[in-house]
């Protein structure tokens, strides 16, 4: 059953065709790599590991479809081989995540950073630093934002309620202040490089996205509602479950991340805040513990499945253009989206 699943969703993500954001961009990026001499930073605007990647598949196919393919079956290699060390629910945690991700589907260095970052994760319980810094540093090269998954790696313990409070009352009353972007700037500058120029990018486009977007009351209201429900049954869960405290310190950060950024930097609410977020299907599915009658499980998933379709919707919902209908190398090969 393991190797339907993974097999569903590379062929759904790995043969599609003008479906998923970022489409034209990526595919001109790929074309444009011709050789070493192509794959700086400087002249793609990309990340270095990611150039590299592209220039090392392009040995064995030219062919954007076998590329697509190809990283559809590590990227989802690395989220199933993580997903079953992390939690006995596969299924539903595989479920959740792909619902609630599905409106990135397209950014292709991001995804890859994600895998591996989550596949990282294990090195912090087996108390390897090496190994984790190193696969960190990898996903950096594939898109600068996984430096964020460097936090995980002071979160492996217990966060008391008032500290808990603290954190997250600290960055709503941050997040209502200039100080996030200053210090967005501040660091693009110090990096300096692709990453400077993106940094002015997106400060130039903050400003228009915020008159686009508000603050989401059903989204505030359900990150506090989990966040409860998830520290509430930390002593029963993380007794059972290893990787949960760390999951759900992940969660606080993320939702920090929410409240830092939600009125000044949309980019970093919807680039950065993934690596914590990626937490929600993992702490969701592991509520299931606390069910011990089947028949309340059943309900529990029944629930859960109804959730996954509003994340869906919700993940799709800025864009349904780019992903309905779902284009394919064989399948509504008629439909043409325009060039965005």
């Amino acid at each position: 059953m393991i190797s339907v699943a993974y097999f569903v969703l590379i062929v759904q993500v790995g043969l599609r065709w003008e479906t998923g954001t970022d489409w034209h961009p990526y595919l001109e990026h790929f074309e444009s790599i011709k050789g070493y001499n192509t794959t700086s930073p400087f002249l793609t605007g990309f990340e270095y590991g990611y150039n590299l990647f592209v220039w090392i598949v392009k040995f064995i196919s030219k062919d954007y479809s076998f590329f697509l393919l190809l990283h559809a079956i590590i990227y989802y290699f690395l989220i199933v081989k993580s997903f079953r060390r992390y939690t006995p629910y596969l299924y539903l945690t595989l479920m959740i995540f792909y619902a609630s991700t599905m409106g990135i589907m397209g950014s292709n260095r991001q995804l890859i950073a994600l895998a591996i970052c989550l596949y990282a994760l294990r090195y912090i319980i087996e108390e390897k630093p090496a190994m984790f810094f190193m696969f960190i540093a990898i996903a950096i090269s594939f898109h600068t934002t996984a430096f964020l998954f460097l936090i995980y790696y002071f979160l492996n313990r217990e966060i008391k309620p008032v500290v808990l409070i603290v954190i997250i009352g600290s960055s709503y009353i941050i997040g209502k202040t200039q100080l996030p972007i200053l210090l967005f700037s501040l660091f693009g500058n110090a990096i300096g490089g692709a990453t400077a120029t993106k940094t002015l990018i997106y400060l130039a486009k903050a400003e228009n996205s915020l008159s686009e977007y508000q603050l989401s009351i059903f989204g505030l209201i359900k990150r506090l509602l989990f966040i409860s429900v998830f520290y509430y049954n930390r002593k029963k869960i993380g007794e059972i479950l290893p990787f949960y405290n760390l999951m759900l310190n992940g969660y606080i950060i993320g939702i920090a991340f929410y409240f830092l950024f939600i009125d000044s930097l949309l980019v970093m609410v919807s680039r950065g805040s993934i690596f914590f977020n990626i937490m929600e299907a993992l702490l969701v599915s592991a509520q299931l513990f606390l069910f011990n009658r089947k028949e309340n499980k059943v309900v529990a998933i029944t629930f859960l499945l109804i959730l996954s379709f509003f994340y869906f919707y919700q993940s799709i919902v800025t864009y349904p253009d780019l992903f309905l209908p779902y284009k394919g190398i064989f399948i509504n090969t008629d439909i043409h989206r325009l060039r965005i």
